[in-house]
């Protein structure tokens, strides 16, 4: 009868184990070795749409969030199809001004087997000074996720010359966000700057400005799926000199925030962007402009030489 219970026993504990490993997480998934792959399923996500305006414009004549995000979200897939033609299948969520309810975004994902998941959105806040770029995942264990958020963001930092706000997950937000939590599938969602802030939003209405946004994702995603599935880009034109470099005139550097709004800042008559750079002692940079080209630059940094800030010189971002 004792011999029979432990039989027993094992029997029912093999069972437990069984059910336990053949339930995959989508961490688990996210936690396998990079894997060789011919071509891989990419969904991009136009936030809101339709009767839903996502943030409303700042400043009169501005676009709304849902049309920002279709640009942007148009000109990545662009860059995608042209750059990875035949080793990226794009899906859009949407390609016209649409309401898409979430849990049709995140049917279309999982039902189509996409192999990532890109949502984009531009951001908001009351305090208008706030600026710069995030790219949320939906929890520290979502690894594929976060390095691919963490190459968004540094395309951002170092070759866009946008300010970064750094990764978010769940534990930072405070809450989920449905098309993160119920992807089957490495997600990310990007917020490509703040319309509640005026400098941010004049640049992410204009051409230059959601063209830059688009390509720093496109580099970083295509960068990634050549490192974990060694997809090359197949196109031998570079995104890189498609789009001219752009220039901005440094005027300080500090190792602690500083008020865009103190007297020395606002005697230029021009507004000041920071840029929080890693791994610096002066990790906050304070830059005016945004110019085409360094003739150009050098003409505005003239007269800023002439104020308080003697110091100051042009820094050039691809």
């Amino acid at each position: 009868m004792k011999k029979k219970k432990i039989v027993l026993l094992c029997c029912i504990l093999g069972c437990v184990s069984l059910a336990f490993t053949s339930k995959k997480t989508r961490s688990e998934a996210e936690a396998k070795p990079p894997v060789p792959k011919k071509s891989v399923t990419l969904i991009i996500d136009a936030g809101h749409g339709g009767h839903d305006p996502g943030n409303l414009n700042g400043t009169k004549g501005m676009l709304l969030e849902k049309d920002l995000n279709l640009l942007i979200a148009k000109k990545l897939g662009t860059y995608v199809e042209e750059y990875l033609k035949g080793k990226v299948n794009v899906i859009y969520t949407r390609k016209t001004d649409e309401f898409i309810g979430l849990e049709n975004r995140v049917s279309v994902a999982n039902s189509k087997k996409a192999d990532y998941f890109i949502s984009i959105h531009c951001n908001s806040d009351s305090k208008t000074q706030i600026s710069g770029t995030e790219t949320h995942v939906h929890n520290a264990n979502s690894k594929v996720g976060l390095d691919l958020a963490n190459a968004i963001q540094d395309q951002f930092l170092n070759r866009a010359g946008r300010s970064s706000r750094g990764v978010k997950i769940k534990h930072d937000r405070g809450y989920n966000l449905m098309v993160l939590k119920d992807s089957k599938m490495p997600a990310v969602l990007v917020e490509c700057g703040f319309m509640s802030n005026s400098t941010e939003e004049a640049y992410l209405n204009s051409e230059r400005g959601q063209s830059l946004i688009a390509s720093a994702i496109f580099r970083a995603f295509r960068d990634y799926i050549d490192k974990r599935h060694g997809i090359k880009q197949v196109s031998d034109k570079s995104i890189a000199k498609q789009i001219s470099p752009m220039y901005k005139i440094q005027i300080l550097a500090s190792n602690t925030p500083l008020s865009t709004n103190m007297p020395d800042f606002k005697a230029l008559g021009d507004p000041i962007e920071e840029i929080k750079l890693e791994g610096t002692t002066f990790n906050y940079k304070y830059y005016v402009g945004t110019f085409s080209s360094k003739k150009e630059a050098r003409k505005k940094l003239k007269a800023i030489q002439e104020t308080h800030f003697q110091d100051a010189f042009i820094v050039r971002f691809e």
